[in-house]
């Protein structure tokens, strides 16, 4: 449809050819003249609450994985380099032949217990120093050496205190002497022969008998 531009419309300078449906006579009239726009209301989002603003919470599982810690000694019966024969093949190896066969000292081992055909992982370290706040809640035990120095810079220093929480162990050959701190302290004393091999499974399953009882008691949130 074509509008024509009469002298009555042409008065107001009003563009018939617009559509101005939905605005007042005073923004037509005013508008045009003055040459102004209407201002833009900018454009305001509703704020989210405080909660969608949250990141969503960790997924991340707990480990319930146990820890054994063993001295970092190199003197030690029990190291990072044959803690894996003693633990899970209940044979003792002393750590002297494992490097003469050559074999590497790994930062932590990871051993498989088995028990009433079900396998369980059992992490072994001998540095406690790496471990996490948290992770202290899975250490079931502690194999000792004697001295109180192994202790030193732990969340709990005193020995009486710590094998409240962990269960503490010491290996020793039945001809050495034990340190003088053993017999001060509530630790499960494993009595292996020299030369007799076939006997270390009886004490070392006497291990695992010991510990299983004290993380049923203790720390049954394990999956030990």
């Amino acid at each position: 449809m074509r509008y024509i531009i009469s002298p009555e419309t042409d008065e107001f300078r009003i563009d018939v050819t617009k559509t101005f449906q939905g605005s007042s006579l005073k923004s037509v009239t005013e508008g045009v003249s003055t040459g102004r726009r209407p201002v833009e209301q900018p454009n305001r989002q509703t704020p989210r609450p405080i909660s969608d603003a949250r990141p969503p919470p960790s997924n991340k599982r707990t480990s319930r994985t146990p820890i054994i810690i063993i001295p970092a000694s190199t003197t030690s019966l029990i190291q990072m380099i044959n803690a894996k024969d003693i633990l899970q093949d209940l044979k003792y190896v002393s750590a002297e032949q494992k490097r003469k066969e050559g074999v590497k000292r790994d930062n932590e081992v990871l051993i498989q217990r088995k028990r009433d055909d079900v396998t369980i992982p059992y992490r072994v370290i001998d540095n406690p120093m790496k471990l996490a706040h948290t992770d202290w809640d899975r250490v079931v035990a502690v194999f000792v050496q004697g001295p109180a120095w192994q202790f030193k810079a732990w969340p709990l220093s005193n020995p009486v205190e710590i094998f409240t929480k962990m269960k503490g162990f010491y290996l020793q050959l039945k001809d050495m002497p034990p340190d003088p701190n053993i017999k001060k302290w509530d630790v499960k004393v494993l009595m292996l022969d020299r030369n007799r091999r076939h006997l270390d499974r009886a004490q070392l399953q006497n291990f695992w008998e010991v510990l299983d009882r004290f993380v049923i008691k203790h720390k049954p949130n394990l999956r030990a």
